[in-house]
């Protein structure tokens, strides 16, 4: 299958099971600079609008300016020049990179309501090597969202909220859901693999902690998940298959005096 089937493949599998969802753009572009369309997807992400800005030939956007979108594309220009094939499966499971007016508090999100859909808050401090992370942290979220509905990874989901399930997050440090702790393992894994190929441990991250504590507490993350009284109960063989690869890839890291 060629990539544009695989794409409209992809893009038609998401308007079947969330057809309210307004991801991938009709010209395919990827940054939303439609104030419209980037409401409509704060919406489904629980974002506050925020009052409008007035639009001027410099920022056409009250959600994302000129100056941000060049930002987002020089992010999306360093994941490129690090690895193509990277950038190329971004590009074809990431439909939508937005942000909105409210956006005092930086970060990155996506949504299990909308897949495909990446939304971005960037702060003034952040270095082209942190959006990139950014980028990488979230796509890792919607891969691993897209392998939970191949394969189901919660034989009983519905008892994740429960207090007595809940365990230790990777990035947070706090007890989560099972859902929410075995993503923030995968993404830690990823953003040390990333920096393991390209920008190293030592950088001056801003985004997300150094190398060592965010394996430290990955691996820790881990081993409350497989030590769960009733993990057979509520882990699948997929998660546990993928569980187990993640902790002997990290294990494996040799990450030297500059990954404290």
């Amino acid at each position: 299958m060629g990539q544009a089937s695989l794409s409209r493949g992809y893009r038609g599998y998401l308007a079947a099971f969330q057809p309210s969802v307004p991801t991938a753009a009709p010209d395919g572009s990827l940054l939303v600079r439609d104030d419209d369309r980037a409401e409509a997807l704060a919406g489904v992400f629980g974002i506050p609008a925020g009052e409008p800005a007035a639009a001027t030939s410099e920022r056409p956007s009250a959600s994302m300016d000129d100056k941000k979108a060049a930002f987002l594309e020089a992010g999306l220009d360093l994941l490129r020049s690090y690895e193509a094939d990277l950038a190329a499966v971004f590009r074809l499971t990431v439909t939508a990179v937005f942000s909105s007016r409210t956006s005092e508090t930086p970060g990155s999100m996506t949504s299990s309501a909308a897949i495909g859909a990446v939304w971005i808050s960037p702060a003034d401090s952040w270095t082209p090597q942190d959006l990139t992370e950014a980028y990488v942290h979230e796509l890792t979220h919607t891969l691993v969202m897209l392998d939970e509905h191949r394969y189901g990874h919660y034989p009983h989901r519905e008892e994740l909220d429960n207090p007595v399930n809940l365990v230790p997050s990777a990035i947070r440090r706090e007890k989560r859901t099972l859902f929410a702790s075995a993503h923030s393992i995968f993404v830690a894994a990823e953003l040390l693999r990333l920096r393991e190929r390209h920008h190293g441990h030592g950088f001056d991250f801003r985004l997300h902690p150094a190398s060592r504590a965010l394996r430290d507490n990955a691996l820790r993350a881990l081993d409350s998940i497989l030590t769960m009284p009733n993990r057979d109960r509520l882990v699948g063989p997929r998660l546990r298959e993928l569980l187990d690869a993640t902790g002997e890839s990290m294990r494996s890291l040799r990450l030297g005096p500059t990954g404290s």
